[in-house]
């Protein structure tokens, strides 16, 4: 067993409370009161380039998973991967996996049952017994391809969490499709700060974070590829002084209990 997955399995959440794990790129864990996991964008395998990761090993192996439900936002690699998502669902054959059309085209291929799936398109609302999440609107960020993007905002009883999935860095020209984000007043927002491809970069993630105005905010998409990191100080001094206090840097495998 990693140092990791015992790390988790140590994590006391108070009731009503939740456990937030910070991984590798858009890769989340969440740990409910009662023991249930929940991962966003499951991203720990090594198989591909592994010489353009800056972290040699992961901090678990895809079928050191442990997994109840497993949210991905759009079919790339490093957030679809299915060198990590068939070992995790071959660990995990209970597991509910909810995505975009092309992120389950992707998991039907590595034979994972229809039962297991469920697409998700902007503004669907999916209920998952103990939480719920909604899919919001996001803008893809590549320049040759039409996949689909979402983000997801999480409804974990009084808690609300926004996950951006990765967003194009120009939000104002589609603000008017996320008002549900901004209106769920989120007790904690994720959001890229790499610039590229055209991620929000610590200038547009600034820009965004101001409008939906989280409770807490958690920088994620560093600290993964040599050719696509940043430091994350950079965005905590884009910020005005009001928000950067309300910042989160978590370390790899580190967590924040709210």
């Amino acid at each position: 067993m990693s140092d990791f997955v015992s790390f988790v399995d140590r994590t006391v959440v108070p009731p009503g409370g939740l456990a937030l794990f910070r991984l590798e790129q858009n890769h989340f864990l969440f740990k409910t009161a009662d023991g249930l996991l929940v991962h966003i964008d499951p991203f720990v395998s090594r198989l591909v380039k592994p010489e353009n990761h800056i972290h040699p090993r992961p901090l678990l192996e895809p079928d050191e998973i442990r997994a109840d439900w497993v949210f991905l936002t759009h079919d790339h690699r490093d957030h679809t991967d299915p060198d990590t998502l068939g070992p995790l669902a071959r660990a995990n054959p209970e597991c509910r996996f909810v995505g975009t059309r092309e992120s389950c085209d992707r998991l039907r291929g590595l034979g994972i049952e229809a039962a297991q799936l469920t697409e998700a398109s902007e503004g669907a609302r999916i209920e998952c017994g103990s939480f719920g999440a909604q899919a919001v609107y996001a803008r893809n960020t590549g320049e040759h391809d039409r996949t689909t993007h979402l983000g997801y905002i999480f409804e974990f009883g009084r808690l609300r969490i926004y996950n951006t999935g990765d967003t194009h860095r120009d939000f104002e020209t589609y603000a008017e499709r996320m008002r549900a984000v901004r209106d769920s007043k989120p007790d904690a927002m994720m959001v890229p700060i790499n610039e590229g491809f055209h991620n929000p970069g610590p200038e547009g993630a600034r820009r965004l974070v101001e409008w939906v105005d989280p409770a807490r905010i958690v920088p994620c998409h560093y600290d993964c590829f040599k050719h696509n990191s940043i430091e994350p100080a950079r965005f905590v001094r884009a910020l005005p002084e009001r928000l950067r206090e309300r910042v989160h840097l978590l370390d790899r495998g580190e967590r924040l209990v709210l």
